[in-house]
């Protein structure tokens, strides 16, 4: 432990400096730039929303010979890398000339690569393997970014010139396989394609494609400072969306640790926070365009100068101010993706939250929870009653933020003047929901000081935010119970689930967190028996799922919203979490099984039915399974020919119930999935992938038995299982919805 606090120590000196480098040396005395853009042109052959550089005429462009004797300067005697671009550098026939004089002028360079539209496709493919073999010819590295906006269409629309995909595609496959190039492709994310991202991210991934991902910016070079309606201009919803999507990036997709800090900084950005990550113009980067003019960086930099009339040293080194203005004015807000080291801020976050996450493992929550004392839960409260809400809050489902607001609306109900606070793991996620709730709570991180004070100050503390199950977070939970108990804060476990549980640390943790508890309320009468035969308690009470109640106060407040011919499906990937006792082969061919027989059951149902398979998601957060992206898998595997509607904006309370009360049936999956719609008296079966888990035992408290469907009969069954189990629901009169929004379908007169 000494030893890697010492070397963090270490660390965080030599980072410090290197902040202090990019900051006030290079605003005063900045070092020789390391890495050249270099603007090889101001045209371009695509039409771009996000860019007006197609408008441009051609203009003065440096030749090779003007070229090498600009990079001459003693300016460049340090670079190592120059990305080429334009406008279109494959516009220029002698591109290769310019590679080989980069390539010739620069006694440091190790690597070069370009940017390309790849509209003409054959243009395109020369050029680049022209520029590739002049590299190799002088050992230098050589790579090649093509622009990709979308998948078919979507791409042709942002790039405004129809078969753009299909000739980037080609320059891909060219470049990849022919030439063995590195490549990667570049989306630039717009109001128009921000609901593909993950579309294109999935074909990248089957098609093994290296793909980076950016946000729209203002950049001065491209012209488009009026391009308001494309670039940044995006509602809560799309921002959203786009944050949890690059935070998707940052944790399951990118490797390199720059871009992954890039990800993290934008997806804050979108949720309005300043730029957490510094950038390469601050202090080892320069721009040089086709006339030879220099900037400081290419989105904010006014121009310095012509590097063919002054030295590019004087002017880099004599127009400092210009360099702090940037700094001072646009550096906070740029969302452009520019990597570069990690700032000291950056790091001193990260330590914090390794070290927190550290002591709040289950293994030291329960040491630190032996440790403390424990006082009875106190009564007595001056002034308004202060709860804090703790549990899986950040990567919550609908169902959670179901449960968040009715464990408010139970709260007010004793205690009106309540004030409120919420622990998270994501903040930005939980103070979304709140958002969604129309609820005024404080957000704390579950990783930090603020949250440690929440504890020791509220009157209540309450794990009321999914179940007591295998998670290495219920550290977090025991050590907000530890603290309470321990300044004699009252403890409740309001409305939870308990299990699965298998894992020793977490049978204990829960274990713990019911000894401390002043109350405890669970959610079904299988969780009240485990949790009786664990702590020997006989106090403990089954109250139902506070999310029950919310759903019926959302559906009193809500419009009955018009039906249509839709069967609506809640599903989920099947965790391995519920694969009991099976091999891990065993579990593969069982979800692969599952999923194709479920494919085949609803477009039976839907043929027979007069429906259109609609896709919901009750989870839009990468931990724990984001359903939308199961749902564009199996849309695209197994319901091709159908139109399925797959949702792709985050899912509210709202929108589920208002999307399940529309339609003319419901598949629900997720547990909470069918909580709701039992809840909200619907038609509905209900898959249960617990496998004689949660979902069994939620409907055999509810007397619902006949609308379960075991995930292994559904691997096992016909075609018509779920057309077959929906007319047996017809029986008791559940079916008179179905016909009623067929035959609105179908234009008959219901």
């Amino acid at each position: 432990m000494l030893i890697e606090l010492t070397r963090d120590v270490r660390t965080l000196v030599n980072v410090a400096g290197q902040d202090l480098r990019r900051g006030w040396l290079s605003s005063y005395l900045p070092a020789k730039p390391t890495t050249v853009n270099l603007l090889v042109n101001d045209i371009c052959n695509s039409r771009c929303e996000m860019c007006n550089i197609w408008q441009q005429k051609r203009d003065i462009e440096l030749t090779a010979k003007q070229l090498g004797k600009v990079l001459s300067d003693n300016l460049y005697s340090r670079v190592k890398y120059v990305g080429v671009s334009g406008g279109e550098p494959t516009l220029r026939p002698d591109l290769p000339e310019l590679f080989g004089m980069i390539c010739k002028t620069l006694p440091k360079l190790k690597g070069t690569g370009i940017i390309t539209n790849a509209i003409r496709d054959k243009d395109v493919i020369e050029r680049i393997e022209a520029s590739a073999k002049v590299c190799a010819d002088r050992r230098v590295d050589f790579n090649v970014m093509v622009s990709l906006d979308g998948v078919g269409q979507i791409h042709d629309r942002v790039r405004g010139k129809d078969g753009n995909f299909d000739s980037a595609i080609r320059v891909i496959r060219d470049v990849q396989e022919r030439m063995s190039l590195p490549l990667s492709v570049g989306c630039t994310v717009t109001k128009t394609n921000l609901w593909h991202v993950d579309e294109l991210l999935d074909y990248c991934k089957r098609n093994g494609i290296y793909v980076r991902f950016r946000v729209g910016e203002f950049i001065q070079r491209l012209y488009n400072f009026g391009q308001t309606s494309f670039i940044r201009n995006f509602d809560d919803d799309e921002s959203y969306h786009l944050a949890m999507f690059f935070t998707q990036l940052e944790r399951e997709y990118e490797t390199r640790e720059a871009v992954r800090r890039t990800y993290r900084s934008i997806a804050g950005m979108l949720l309005g926070k300043a730029r957490r990550t510094a950038c390469p113009y601050q202090d080892q980067a320069v721009v040089l365009d086709c006339r030879g003019e220099l900037q400081y960086c290419a989105p904010k930099s006014k121009v310095l100068g012509s590097a063919l009339e002054t030295s590019s040293e004087r002017l880099y080194m004599g127009k400092l101010a210009e360099r702090r203005r940037v700094r001072k004015e646009d550096c906070a807000t740029c969302i452009h993706d520019y990597h570069a080291p990690v700032t000291a801020g950056e790091w001193v976050g990260g330590l914090m939250d390794k070290y927190a996450r550290r002591a709040m493992s289950n293994k030291n929550a329960l040491r630190l929870s032996n440790r403390l004392p424990v006082l009875a839960g106190q009564n007595e409260v001056v002034g308004p009653r202060r709860v804090l809400i703790t549990g899986w809050y950040g990567t919550e489902t609908v169902g959670d933020k179901a449960i968040l607001g009715g464990i408010i609306n139970g709260y007010r109900e004793k205690y009106p003047d309540a004030e409120f606070t919420v622990s998270s793991l994501y903040p930005l996620v939980t103070e979304r929901t709140l958002r969604e709730l129309d609820e005024s709570a404080q957000v704390v991180s579950v990783y930090g000081p603020r949250f440690l004070n929440a504890c020791r100050c509220a009157d209540e503390v309450v794990m009321g935010g999914g179940p007591l199950m295998d998670i290495g977070e219920l550290g977090v939970v025991l050590t907000a119970f530890a603290v309470a108990a321990a300044n004699g804060r009252r403890r409740v476990v309001y409305g939870c689930g308990v299990g699965p549980l298998q894992d020793v640390f977490c049978i204990d943790a829960v274990k713990r967190i019911l000894t401390l508890a002043d109350e405890i309320t669970l959610r079904d009468q299988a969780s009240v028996r485990w949790a009786r035969r664990l702590t020997d308690r006989k106090d403990i009470t089954c109250v139902g799922d506070p999310a029950g109640d919310y759903v019926l106060t959302r559906k009193a407040a809500l419009p009955q919203p018009e039906r249509k011919p839709v069967l609506a499906c809640f599903l989920r990937q099947w965790p391995a979490g519920y694969r009991g006792d099976r091999s891990v082969e065993e579990y593969n061919q069982l979800r692969d099984r599952f999923e194709k027989n479920l494919g085949e059951q609803i477009r039976h149902a839907c043929e027979s039915m007069g429906l259109r398979p609609a896709l919901y998601s009750m989870h839009c957060f990468f931990e724990g399974c984001d359903d939308r992206r199961f749902n564009r898998r199996f849309a695209l595997e197994h319901l091709q020919g159908l139109d399925p509607l797959v949702e792709q904006r985050p899912s509210s309370v709202d929108s589920i119930i208002q999307a399940m009360r529309g339609a003319a049936g419901c598949i629900s999956m997720r547990f909470h999935s069918v909580l709701f719609a039992h809840t909200l008296g619907l038609n509905y079966l209900a898959i249960d992938y617990t496998l004689g888990g949660k979902i069994n035992g939620f409907l055999k408290d509810h007397d619902a038995g006949d609308h379960m469907l075991a995930l292994t009969e559904v691997a096992e069954g016909d075609s018509d299982l779920l057309t077959s189990r929906f007319a047996r629901l017809g029986v008791s009169g559940s079916s008179a919805v179905i016909h009623a929004a067929v035959a609105v379908g179908r234009g008959v007169a219901a």
